[in-house]
């Protein structure tokens, strides 16, 4: 099953313009990517994003980086679970995920 990826540049605001907890559509890039036993990277998040939604349909350990590697003992995302990471913009950033345990 795969984790979702939806790369932001902006978040969004109200009509009072205060942030509020979501990404400002339309998103920059959308990416998925299929958890296996194995460490999985994503392509190169876009020169915009500045934050990442990820929603993972089962189990995950997550990674961060310009190589990274996934191992099952670090940063687990439980089945169901969507959160928001901030990444360094125009960096060639990726994530690198493995199926959790």
């Amino acid at each position: 099953m795969p984790l979702f990826l939806t790369e932001y540049r902006d978040s969004a605001k109200d009509t009072g313009s205060n942030f509020i907890a979501a990404g400002m559509e339309p998103s920059v890039a959308e990416q998925a990517l299929t958890l296996t036993s194995s460490t999985q990277q994503t392509a190169v998040f876009n020169a915009q994003t500045s934050f990442v939604m990820v929603h993972a349909q089962e189990a995950a350990c997550l990674a961060w980086g310009t190589n990274p590697s996934a191992v099952t003992t670090k940063q687990r995302m439980a089945a169901g679970e969507t959160r928001y990471y901030g990444i360094p913009v125009n960096k060639s950033f990726k994530l690198a995920a493995i199926l959790g345990v």
